[in-house]
Parts: C-alpha cells; structure tokens; sequence
C-alpha cells in the first residue's frame, strides 16, 4: 500500500478515538501514573472495536500520497527500522514536504499494533499518537515522526536515538533534542554514537543519557558548551571533537565496540 494521509474529518476521528484510550486508561488507574495492568484493563473490547472499525475504513477518511513508494508494515526490532521503512516510501519527497501531523498519524493508525502493546508500554500520553506539531519537543515524542525526523536527520549516527523498542520512548532522543546547538550539529550526533554506543548490542550504553556520572552525555554537553566559546566546533569533526575531551571520558573514548561505519 501507498501512505496515505488524514483528511480532517479522518483526523479528528483518530484523535477522538485516542483521547477515549486515553481517558479510559487514566480512569482504570485513579490518578495515577498508569501501570501495565491499567493498560491492558484500559484498552477494553469496545476501543479494540473502534480500532479496528478505524483500520478497516480508513481509506475513506484519507487520501494517498502519489509519490508514496510501496509500504508493508513488518515485525520491526527497534525505531531505527521503522523509521528507515517509512523514509524510504516517502523518498521521493523531502522532509518539510511529508513533515505533517495527518501523515505522522495516519502512520501510528497503520503501525498502531506495533507501537501501542498493552501489557508492554509503559505510557500512553496521547503526544506519542497524535503528534503536537505547535509543541516543539513533544512533537519529538511522537512514536512515528520522533525516529523518523532523527534518521532523516543523523542517518545511521540516529541509531543511538532509535535503538529501543518501536513501542517505547527513547531517553537519549529526549535528552538530546534539549539542548539545540547539539541537535543541530549533526557530528554531535556521531561524537555519540562513538562515544555511547555499543555496536556489538546494538543499544546504547545504559545510564549514558542522564546523571552526573564522570564522561557521561551531561557532561559532554557541558563540555561542548563551554569549548563554545573558545573553539569553533562547526568546523571540527567527530574525531578532532572526540580528541579534546578531558581524561573523565576515556572510559567512553575507547568504546571497544565502535564500528567505523563510512
């Protein structure tokens, strides 16, 4: 099948429809933050109907992209291949192009099976299903367009921001999207994935992301944050950058996994 984008009429349908998950999974857990129990208890017979009902009817209440290439929804392993599936259907266009909260949620109806699994998840803000484009970071949150805008962006270095789970959300996507002028350099994005990432597991380093561990992404950032004022980093590259780290990251800095990609 071709990938499709929402009508109005088609979108607010997909939004309502969540919004009552939501809601019903929120009342199951009184208050507080939902448990997998309440997930599971949460998403009944009735929205699983609706879902469905969605699902079957959904050419009506949207429209096919023409230059969309052939899309089959497959058993992902992380966000990484969902991200490089849906990339390569809409390869005929660029980015700004397809960057539109109808098309990123069609897509989490399409794939909903593979990133809502009760019983798995761990959260269900509506944020990770119905994209808040006016809401900068949790646009970023959204489980389709998160992976696909980092991969579109860092290419294979996205793999650190893209390792989990298509269902789960990805702390080093959250934490690095923060801090702006990393997320704009893209060899920031290279510095840590050969910093933080094991090639042999294929995941990121666990307990990298956040804390205030010696040579920990924290501390890069305000290392970098600091070289910014004497050096001008848009110019160096991943190694020149990696070199002038202080001795706290020579744990991270001889990554015995690190794979040279190019």
């Amino acid at each position: 099948m071709k990938i499709r984008r929402f009508t109005d009429k088609g979108h607010e349908k997909w939004k309502s429809f969540y919004s009552d998950v939501f809601l019903n999974i929120k009342e199951k857990s009184k208050g507080k933050i939902p448990s997998p129990e309440n997930i599971k208890d949460g998403y009944n017979n009735e929205l699983k109907k609706r879902y469905q009902l969605i699902l079957e009817t959904q050419k009506e209440i949207s429209e096919e992209l023409d230059k969309s290439k052939d899309y089959k929804i497959k058993n992902y392993d992380n966000s990484y291949q969902l991200a490089e599936s849906i990339l390569f259907s809409l390869s005929e266009y660029d980015f700004l192009d397809i960057d539109d909260e109808k098309i990123w949620d069609w897509l989490a109806l399409i794939n909903f099976e593979k990133i809502f699994i009760p019983g798995k998840i761990r959260g269900c803000a509506i944020y990770r299903y119905c994209v808040e484009m006016d809401d900068f970071f949790s646009s970023f949150r959204h489980l389709v367009r998160g992976p696909c805008w980092a991969v579109n962006r860092y290419n294979t270095n996205a793999r650190i921001f893209t390792c989990t789970k298509p269902y789960e959300q990805n702390d080093w996507l959250e934490q690095y999207i923060k801090i702006s002028f990393m997320r704009e350099m893209k060899v920031m994005s290279e510095v840590c994935m050969r910093l933080y990432y094991d090639y042999s597991l294929e995941e990121s380093i666990p307990g990298t992301s956040k804390g205030n561990k010696p040579g920990i992404f924290p501390r890069l950032r305000d290392k970098m944050s600091q070289y910014s004022k004497v050096k001008f980093l848009w110019e160096m590259n991943a190694d020149e950058i990696i070199k002038i780290l202080p001795k706290e990251f020579n744990k991270y800095r001889e990554n015995p996994t690190y794979k040279n990609d190019k």
